[in-house]
C-alpha cells in the first residue's frame, strides 16, 4: 500500500468553534503528510469539480424516536463542512467548481435542512462556483405515506443527471434469491428487477460519480441495520434511485427472509406502532448492498478524501434516533475504507464483526495493524487495533452487543 494512502489520522477537537476545527485540521493534515496551509494541493488542481458529501440524512428529529437530542448527532455539522470547503477553494485557485450535496432520506425537508444548517451562504463565499444540491428525484411529503411510491412528489434531482452501474456477476446479490428483496418502497417489483440475474443496477448522482475529487464528511455513528455507518454505508446518499437499494428480504429465516429473526418478532412488529425491519445482525442482505456500492463507486478512478465528524457522534438507535456521543474527534484519510476501519475501532466496535468491513478485510487481505498507520493528535499509534487499548465506548442496542470490542 502507498504510505500516504494507508495513513489514518485521529485528532482531538472538543467543539464546533471555527478556530478549534481549524487548529484540529492543521494537526490532522500534517499527520497525513499534507501541508496545512494548502492541504489539498496535491489532490485538487485548478479546474477540477470537487464534490463534498456530508451526512444530511434528516432535517429534524423524528417523532417516532423515543427521545429528542441534538440534530448534529445525526447529521454533519456545517462548521466542519465549511472548514473543508474553505481549503478546497484554496486549492482550486479560482478555477473549478465545488458541489456540496446529498441524497437525504426521502422524507427529509431540504429547505428545513438548509435553514437549520445555514449552509446555503457558502454559495456566495468563494471565488469559484459553489452549489448546494438536493440530489433526490423523488421526495416524500409526509411520513404518513412513507414507502408508497405513488404518493411521492417529483423533485429536480441532480442537475448533472445520473450514472448507472451494473455490477452483474460481481454483485454480492448475484447469487441471492431476489424474489424477496425489499427496497425503500412497498412496490418491490422495481427492486427485484434491478437485482435479478446479471442485472445488478445502481444509479448514482452524476455530480458525485463524475467528480474529479470526492470528499466524504460522514458522522461517527452506529446503525441498527449494519452496526456502524461512516463512509461506505454513507454511499447510500450517492444513489438517486432509492428503490434499487435492497435493505432486507421480507419475512423470517424459515421462509428465506431476514426482515425479522423469528416469527415472534414478526408478530410483535405487526402490532407495534414503530417497527425496525431488517434491524438485526442476521440481516444478510443490506451489508451486501453496502459492498456493492463501494465496488460500484470505485470502478471510476478518482481522488478521495474523508474527514469524519466525530466531535459529536451518535450512539444507540441509528441512523435516526441516536443519542449524542461526544467523541471529540475528527478522523481523516485519503482512503475511505481504511478510515472506516479505524473509525469503527475508535468507537469501541470490532471492525471484523461489521460484515461489510469484514468482507473488505478478507478481500484486500488487510492486516489491520501491519497495513494501516494510525496517528492520534499527530503521534504515531502502533498496534492501534490491539485489544489492550480502550478508546471511545459507543453504546449499541442490545441485539448488536456482539460487535463491541472486548478490551483485555
Amino acid at each position: 500500500m502507498n504510505n500516504m494512502l494507508n495513513t489514518v489520522g485521529i485528532v482531538s477537537c472538543d467543539c464546533y468553534r471555527d478556530n478549534s476545527i481549524s487548529e484540529a485540521l492543521d494537526i490532522l493534515f500534517k499527520s497525513l503528510g499534507l501541508d496545512p496551509s494548502n492541504p489539498f494541493a496535491d489532490l485538487i488542481k485548478p479546474g477540477m469539480r470537487v464534490f463534498i458529501k456530508p451526512n444530511w440524512v434528516a432535517s429534524r428529529w423524528r417523532e417516532s424516536c423515543s427521545h429528542i437530542d441534538d440534530l448534529y448527532c445525526v447529521i454533519t455539522h456545517p462548521a466542519v463542512i465549511e472548514a473543508v470547503a474553505d481549503r478546497v477553494a484554496v486549492a482550486l485557485k479560482g478555477k473549478g467548481e465545488i458541489i456540496i450535496g446529498d441524497n437525504p432520506s426521502i422524507d427529509a425537508d431540504f429547505a428545513e435542512l438548509m435553514e437549520h444548517t445555514g449552509i446555503k451562504r457558502l454559495e456566495k463565499k468563494y471565488d469559484v462556483p459553489c452549489c448546494i444540491c438536493d440530489l433526490r428525484p423523488l421526495i416524500c411529503p409526509s411520513l404518513d405515506v412513507y414507502g408508497k411510491k405513488e404518493e411521492m412528489v417529483a423533485s429536480k434531482g441532480d442537475p448533472n443527471g445520473e450514472y448507472k452501474v451494473n455490477l452483474g456477476k460481481d454483485s454480492l446479490l448475484y447469487d441471492v434469491d431476489s424474489s424477496l428483496f425489499r427496497g425503500v418502497f412497498e412496490e418491490r417489483e422495481e427492486t427485484v428487477s434491478a437485482h435479478t440475474g446479471e442485472m445488478q443496477l445502481y444509479t448514482f448522482a452524476n455530480s458525485i460519480y463524475s467528480a474529479d475529487v470526492y470528499i466524504s464528511i460522514p458522522k461517527l455513528k452506529t446503525h441498527q441495520k449494519v452496526g456502524a455507518t461512516l463512509n461506505l454505508k454513507g454511499l447510500v446518499g450517492a444513489i438517486t434511485q432509492k428503490n434499487q437499494l435492497v435493505h432486507w428480504r421480507v419475512g423470517t429465516p424459515e421462509a428465506g427472509g431476514d426482515e425479522y429473526p423469528d416469527m415472534r418478532s414478526y408478530e410483535q412488529a405487526r402490532r407495534a406502532k414503530v417497527t425496525h425491519r431488517g434491524a438485526w445482525p442476521g440481516n444478510d442482505t443490506i451489508w451486501r448492498m453496502v459492498v456493492d456500492l463501494y465496488h460500484s463507486f470505485m470502478k471510476k478512478e478518482r481522488k478521495c478524501i474523508t474527514i469524519i465528524d466525530g466531535i459529536m457522534g451518535g450512539e444507540g438507535q441509528g441512523p435516526f434516533c441516536v443519542t449524542a456521543k461526544y467523541a471529540s474527534c475528527l478522523i481523516g484519510s485519503t482512503d475511505l475504507l481504511l478510515a472506516d476501519l479505524v473509525g469503527v475501532r475508535y468507537m469501541g466496535i470490532d471492525p471484523e464483526k461489521i460484515k461489510y468491513l469484514q468482507y473488505f478485510i478478507e478481500e484486500n487481505k488487510i492486516q489491520l495493524d501491519q497495513d494501516i498507520s494510525v496517528t492520534i493528535d499527530g503521534v504515531p499509534c502502533p498496534n492501534f487495533f490491539s485489544s489492550a487499548t480502550k478508546y471511545k465506548d459507543f453504546y449499541v442496542v442490545n441485539n448488536w452487543k456482539g460487535i463491541k470490542f472486548e478490551c483485555k
